[in-house]
């Protein structure tokens, strides 16, 4: 039985000229063929060599900031799904650490030295598409998305192309969002107007703020609806032009416990927001780290539910 949590974050990346607008994407297709114009098997022997040259050329490849670094232990690529999977063993670098024994002896490690634990991580280009897929394990909250984002950027630039908005976006499915709002409870409610919403004329606000908590109303979505419901029951009235109310929402799955705050768009089909995705105990091996094989299993699992929902859309 795993002992700690491992979590697997994804992540979506648009591609776009290197000093060219936001709104100027180019499909996957259109990137490979342009970066590697003299390459037959574009994505193995162009970008998937890419990623390896970059994360080889050094004896540890950190980030420009160096707050992260790591060495790449094991790799492997699908070129019909356009998939590329890495195993690095890396973490955090730039500052002093110790690494502190059970009779509480100190050993200091250094600042230029990476104390390292097992990540695993999936590239993936679909075919026809404008947006390409990072999928990132973390343990708990040790990340080392830094470093991904410094690989890609090192990729990109040399064939002039550059990642839109200058970082990966995360992302999730749709299936997750509604999974995670069907098993969660409303903590609490904020309101922030930027009109006074009380009805006074002896005093007056550029901006008011009503927090709820102890919501009895769960696992729905909660609209703007609910929100003037919720206030005229408390005599407040409410105009919503300029307002920005956010909703936050907890859940608990096995012994593990999570909130997240969301803002309300009652132009979205489902709420905005970006559960984390448990890696499964079958997945973990006996040391906590990441199973590769079995990890390759879960990740298709969400490429496939990524597939269904846009031939939907």
């Amino acid at each position: 039985m795993a002992s700690h949590n491992l979590f697997l974050g994804m992540y979506s990346l648009g591609i776009k000229k290197k000093f060219g607008k936001n709104s100027d994407l180019i499909s996957t297709n259109d990137f490979l063929s342009n970066a590697y114009n003299d390459v037959e098997k574009k994505f193995e022997e162009g970008f998937v060599q890419d990623i390896i040259k970059q994360l080889d050329t050094e004896k540890s490849f950190k980030n420009s900031k160096n707050t992260h670094g790591g060495i790449l232990e094991k790799f492997d690529f699908n070129n019909s799904e356009r998939t590329l999977d890495l195993l690095i063993n890396g973490g955090l670098t730039g500052v002093k650490q110790y690494i502190i024994n059970e009779e509480k002896e100190k050993k200091i490690v250094s600042d230029k030295d990476i104390v390292g634990l097992v990540f695993f991580a999936r590239i993936w280009f679909p075919s026809n598409s404008n947006s390409a897929f990072i999928f990132i394990q973390k343990h708990g909250s040790l990340s080392i998305k830094p470093l991904y984002d410094e690989l890609l950027k090192k990729v990109l630039n040399p064939h002039d192309f550059g990642i839109l908005g200058r970082k990966l976006q995360a992302t999730t499915t749709k299936r997750r969002q509604k999974e995670f709002l069907k098993n969660s409870n409303v903590l609490d409610i904020t309101i922030v107007s930027k009109k006074s919403v009380f009805d006074t004329a002896s005093i007056s606000a550029k901006t008011a703020t009503i927090k709820f908590s102890s919501i009895k109303n769960s696992s729905q979505k909660v609209d703007k609806n609910d929100i003037k419901t919720l206030l005229l029951r408390h005599g407040v009235s409410f105009d919503d032009k300029g307002s920005v109310i956010k909703v936050t929402y907890g859940r608990s799955f096995e012994s593990y416990k999570e909130k997240k705050t969301v803002e309300i768009d009652d132009t979205e089909e489902t709420i905005n927001i970006i559960p984390n995705i448990k890696v499964p105990n079958e997945c973990i091996n006996a040391d906590n780290s990441p199973n590769f094989k079995k990890m390759q299993g879960f990740v298709d699992a969400e490429m496939t539910q990524i597939i269904k929902e846009a031939k939907k859309s």
